[in-house]
């Protein structure tokens, strides 16, 4: 088609409206009114409603036509004065809402902003570069077109959770679907939005996190296939050194050291595996919490028997004391093995040849202790805080070890609504001491009260 067939007739021009007459008294009273509440920071009438009057009233043509000099007001250099006001007015908050929109357009962090009913409003340059979107394809469109749905109620939650209260700041895993199919992780930092103190929708900031999240699956899955394909066949060896040790017809003296190292050597790359496991699962927050009733001297003198071995080939003397009058506990037995092996295989580690470890349960009027004590190098004051850390580890680190040991006894203790003390001197041994509640099966959680105040030099959560 032309453009020529495209051409209308031009339309007559409208006749212009002659201004609205106002009486004077009435310019009197608004003059007055909006000189009054300009200087009384103190007025009623919200900023929005007196603008809306001062444009009203420059549509009525009240403040830019003067009158009549015959009929001059007192008032009138007021008048225009505040015309003049409401322009600069008008003008500033435009200037300032294009540089808001600039500085939200050119920001280099993803940002969209979504109304009270979980519609997206708006998107910037990064977002649209982020999630592979043109914003036209999106604005107006619910959320969940680009977030999943546990992300949305995520970020619903926090909106509620925030409409009548000053927002709390918050990062909120989230995960979108890219243009191309993909899933993108991402943290998510709302703020809401308000309109004269109204809540009126949700701004969110976004951080990619895609990267991060793929490197943590793929450690999950190598942890998972070393925990597979390297405890088994050690365990298999384990067990066929303990059978040799035990056998009808003992190993000679020489075969029998041999033996011993063997099983404590795989004792030990098995412990350091499940180190690594556990962490894994404790970073992830899949640590899985079976309890059940138990009695911890059960506990303690299974895994003592299983590092038994270890301890003789060090040359070490292992004392267990067990309270017989310990009541049950509920716990998870497996996590209990795991606390227990890590205070031992410590205690051993740090303890030279022909030192003495000692094992000892008691009942305290409302929680059972687990303590394991040693004369070994001792741990100096300046280190308790630190040594529960991950990765952290005593003295000046040149001992063997991941220092994962005692960060999983901390994390585990903590999960059964226990503590951790340390009691040591340099040079002349430590006490690690644990605390777990006494608590009946039916209870589903557990009292601060029931548990004893520890020392608060030493104490660690």
């Amino acid at each position: 088609m032309r453009l020529a067939d495209c051409q209308r007739p031009a339309a007559p021009l409208p006749t212009p409206r002659r201004a609205r007459r106002v009486d004077p008294p009435l310019l009197i009273g608004a003059a007055l009114l909006l000189s009054a509440l300009l200087h009384d920071p103190h007025a009623l009438l919200p900023t929005g409603a007196l603008l809306s009057l001062l444009a009203a009233l420059v549509a009525l043509g009240a403040l830019a036509r003067r009158p009549p000099q015959s009929r001059t007001l007192p008032l009138d250099g007021d008048a225009h004065r505040l015309a003049s006001e409401l322009e600069h007015t008008v003008a500033r908050l435009t200037a300032s809402e294009e540089r808001f929109r600039s500085m939200i357009e050119h920001a280099g962090a993803p940002i969209l902003t979504f109304d009270l009913t979980e519609t997206i409003t708006s998107m910037n340059r990064a977002a649209e570069l982020l999630f592979g979107w043109d914003r036209d394809l999106l604005i107006g469109k619910p959320a969940c077109r680009l977030l999943a749905d546990e992300s949305v109620r995520a970020i619903q939650r926090w909106t509620r959770a925030n409409l009548l209260t000053p927002a709390e700041p918050a990062l909120i895993d989230v995960r979108a679907v890219h243009q191309e199919g993909r899933v993108l992780h991402l943290e998510a930092q709302p703020a809401l939005l308000r309109t004269s103190g109204i809540p009126t929708g949700t701004e969110v900031v976004y951080r990619d996190v895609t990267a991060r999240a793929e490197l943590e699956q793929l450690r999950a899955d190598f942890l998972a296939m070393v925990g597979h394909d390297i405890r088994n066949p050690l365990g298999a060896i384990f067990g066929y050194t303990e059978m040799m040790l035990d056998s009808a017809c003992p190993p000679s003296p020489e075969h029998r050291e041999l033996l011993l190292r063997i099983n404590t050597n795989t004792r030990t790359v098995l412990t350091l595996v499940g180190n690594f496991l556990d962490v894994s699962r404790i970073e992830a927050g899949r640590m899985v919490m079976s309890r059940r009733s138990l009695n911890l001297n059960t506990v303690v003198r299974s895994t003592v028997e299983q590092y038994a071995a270890h301890a003789q080939l060090m040359d070490l003397a292992v004392d267990v004391v067990l309270d017989t009058e310990l009541p049950e506990i509920v716990a998870d037995s497996l996590q209990l093995e795991r606390i227990t092996a890590n205070l031992l295989t410590n205690a051993i580690k740090f303890t030279p040849h022909g030192g003495r470890i000692t094992v000892r349960t008691e009942r305290l009027p409302s929680s059972v202790a687990l303590a394991v004590s040693d004369t070994g190098i001792g741990i100096p004051p300046h280190e308790f805080s630190r040594i529960f850390q991950r990765y952290a580890r005593a003295g000046d680190g040149t001992q063997e070890g991941t220092g994962l040991g005692l960060y999983i006894v901390g994390t585990l203790v903590e999960a059964h609504g226990g503590f951790v003390t340390i009691d040591s001197t340099a040079g002349a041994g430590t006490t690690f001491t644990v605390y777990l509640p006494i608590v009946d099966w039916r209870t589903p959680t557990v009292d601060a009260a029931a548990l004893p105040t520890p020392p608060a030099s030493v104490a660690l959560h």
